[in-house]
């Protein structure tokens, strides 16, 4: 009989010197179920958050085989596909402020991040800005683990490869309230201060050389689902325009929909002139990533080279378009997005409700739509997170992710409401529980374990 390390040992797993994970059997709905028996509630969305409309759909997948009857791909640049079309379309039609370019780039977000980059720099190029080559990010950010996305990102455990970054990218401080923010100060003060940050970096490297701003619309799997404050994204719009530099959210962790409008940037009333997709967009039935743009975009384009110029075999990949539309028509569905946002709303009300004034270690619970952090203080926070999650899957069986200093919810969209807030009311108690046990608890005894 095998061993379990003669039946792995030809892959190499992100973590080789961790225990095996589970085997999955099977996946529906919200629930997946383990090869040793385990049936779990997943309030995580894949733990990666890109499963929107669950596991098992039938409509995704009646989609998905109906695509595989006729062709899996057409290449992009030869061929046509009447579901790109209707893809793009779709997604145009639910932008508020008028993007009305799709591009399909690839599979991951990490793609579309530098796809949304070399658009910008092939426009900026093509009318003759060619020294317009730096870009400009935030600290506690995450866009990808391709070499330009790492070098706009700063995941710690990837700053080992800064030999290959490009030397003509920058960072400001991250746009996060919560830990930012001076004692006595207005929101509106920190907003002023923060674009502030992005101006004074944009005049010290010249603005004749800057060709964007790189951000996610809310502050991401680092620090934990922190939307904006009010008006920041005006300010920053206003700060691009003057210098004539590319507004570029990042909108993988955010986008399509889960944010409670589809572009999660409509929350701010800002146009942005890029906006990139990717996890979610076929919620994890096929990889699938893009580049929303203007009109105005291509017209530099057409006038010009008359080409986008980067490309690769598998854009617009014919199965994964066929998935995401079949995902996207559920969630541009009549009252879906709005069903989104009310369940957010309440994930929220409920967290403060159990864990306001009754816990000593609870900060604060924030997000948009049904992207959502519980963020705690404490001693040794990565421990307590870990123990938190560790807890829920054992005793509950319900997934969660809890890291560093919070726990981050982040369901399919098509969860149930009662199940949702059952899953809270859960997770609070288990909060409580822990926290009272804390002081006394043997950390040691409690197994670490990697999260990237």
């Amino acid at each position: 009989m095998l061993s379990v390390h003669d039946v792995t040992k030809n892959l190499l797993r992100t973590f080789p010197n961790e225990a095996l994970p589970p085997y999955i059997e099977k996946m529906d709905g919200m629930y997946f179920w383990t090869k040793d028996g385990g049936r779990y509630l997943d309030l995580t969305g894949g733990y990666t958050a890109h499963c929107i409309v669950g596991w098992n759909h039938e409509h995704v997948k009646k989609a998905v085989i109906e695509q595989l009857s006729k062709y899996t791909h057409a290449d992009y640049k030869m061929f046509s596909d009447p579901n790109r079309d209707e893809l793009a379309r779709l997604i145009a039609s639910q932008s508020a402020s008028g993007l009305d370019r799709v591009f399909f780039c690839g599979g991951a977000g990490a793609e579309a991040c530098e796809s949304a980059i070399h658009l910008s720099y092939q426009t900026h190029f093509e009318l003759g800005k060619k020294q317009k080559f730096w870009y400009i990010s935030r600290e506690q950010s995450y866009h990808g683990a391709t070499s330009d996305a790492m070098s706009l990102g700063d995941r710690p455990n990837l700053r080992f490869y800064a030999p290959f970054f490009s030397k003509h990218r920058a960072k400001i401080p991250e746009h996060n309230k919560y830990r930012a923010k001076a004692l006595g100060e207005s929101d509106h003060d920190y907003c002023l201060r923060s674009v502030a940050d992005l101006e004074r970096k944009i005049l010290e490297i010249g603005p004749e050389n800057v060709g964007g701003f790189v951000a996610e619309t809310i502050m991401g799997g680092l620090v934990g689902d922190v939307p904006p404050v009010d008006g920041y994204w005006r300010m920053i719009r206003d700060v691009c325009t003057r210098y004539d530099i590319h507004l570029i959210a990042d909108e993988v962790w955010c986008g399509t929909g889960t944010s409670g409008k589809w572009f999660c940037i409509d929350h701010d009333q800002v146009k942005p002139d890029f906006v990139f997709i990717g996890k979610t967009l076929a919620s994890g039935y096929a990889p699938l990533s893009a580049v929303v743009t203007t009109s105005e975009i291509e017209d530099v384009i057409r006038a010009h080279s008359g080409r986008v110029e980067n490309s690769a075999t598998f854009q617009g990949h014919s199965l994964s378009i066929a998935a995401a539309l079949a995902v996207q028509r559920i969630v541009t569905g009549p009252g879906f997005l709005d069903d989104v946002a009310s369940k957010g709303q309440a994930l929220r009300d409920r967290a403060m409700k159990h864990l306001q004034g009754s816990a000593r270690f609870f900060s604060n619970v924030r997000g948009r739509g049904l992207r959502n952090s519980i963020e705690y203080k404490c001693d040794s926070p990565q421990l307590f997170g870990l123990e938190l999650s560790t807890r829920m899957l054992k005793r509950h069986g319900i997934v969660v992710n809890g890291k560093w200093h919070r726990i981050c919810l982040s369901p399919a969209l098509v969860v149930d409401r009662a199940q949702l807030l059952d899953g809270v009311d859960t997770l609070c108690s288990e909060f409580l529980n822990l926290e009272s046990e804390w002081p006394s608890m043997d950390k040691a005894k409690i197994q670490q374990k990697n999260f990237f």
